[in-house]
């Protein structure tokens, strides 16, 4: 009977895991899901996990100590998700500096999948990662990824240090810095034009380059999108490609 009710303690702490990292995790944290949805996905992957996973031996004493457990499951869970979900923001900051650039800024949406209002090219590339995310299983490689931190993070003995903290502000400048390297080959074609309009300014007073400015950028813009598609599709795929090793990585940097 207390063999049981140990099992059952540590199949509970796995569920919170799980359904912890649904909730920041990319694709499966789509807010639009019912929770019930959400909470039912979270107890059939802990079904499908729970038999395969490395078999994991606690005690708990006292009724505090398995809440601070379930606490740390939790804290757990919704940092993988949010350090997964960094290579979806990578894209949708590189589209935000481009609607800043080509003068798209003001035109926001509503963004249900976030919940927050999001810029035109932005709330593109956002579902178009999406999309490639699915073609190239990026959500099975999330599913292996959360069945091998089982591996790498036991249950109950995750920690959270200076040197992991450090870790994550990194990862977040390196993916700024990405974003700001997606978006330089448009940059670079628009600051080409605010150069010639700043010369036709000066050579014809005349006219009035702001008015002109604005449709030319957006043309000019939309034009270089058209064009570089495919080699951003190419690198959206290498970011995906690559989430897998990083996942690894910061699983086995992370201080338990």
């Amino acid at each position: 009977m207390i063999i049981h009710i140990n099992q059952a303690e540590i199949f509970f702490l796995v569920l919170v895991r799980i359904t912890s990292f649904f909730v920041t995790a990319p694709f499966f944290g789509i807010r639009g899901v019912p929770v019930l949805a959400r909470a039912g996905l979270g107890l059939l992957v802990t079904i499908l996990i729970f038999p395969v996973m490395p078999q994991a031996q606690l005690s708990f004493d006292f009724n505090w100590t398995y809440i601070l457990a379930l606490i740390n499951e939790t804290l757990a869970g919704l940092s993988l998700g949010y350090l997964t979900n960094l290579f979806f923001t990578v894209i949708q900051m590189a589209g935000q500096v481009l609607d800043i650039n080509m003068g798209l800024a003001m035109a926001n949406l509503f963004d249900p999948q976030n919940g927050a209002s999001t810029t035109i090219i932005s709330h593109c590339f956002s579902i178009l990662g999406l999309l490639l995310f699915l073609q190239i299983d990026g959500h099975h490689t999330l599913l292996l990824e959360l069945k091998e931190s089982f591996s790498y993070l036991p249950l109950g003995g995750l920690n959270f240090d200076g040197g992991f903290t450090w870790t994550v502000v990194k990862l977040f400048s390196s993916s700024f810095a990405l974003a700001i390297r997606i978006a330089t080959p448009i940059i670079a074609v628009l600051l080409i034009s605010d150069l010639s309009l700043s010369l036709i300014a000066r050579t014809v007073p005349q006219l009035n380059v702001f008015i002109l400015g604005f449709p030319v950028k957006v043309g000019l813009g939309l034009l270089s999108l058209i064009v570089s598609l495919p080699l951003l599709l190419t690198v959206f795929r290498s970011i995906f490609s690559q989430l897998e090793q990083d996942l690894a990585l910061i699983l086995r940097s992370w201080p338990h």
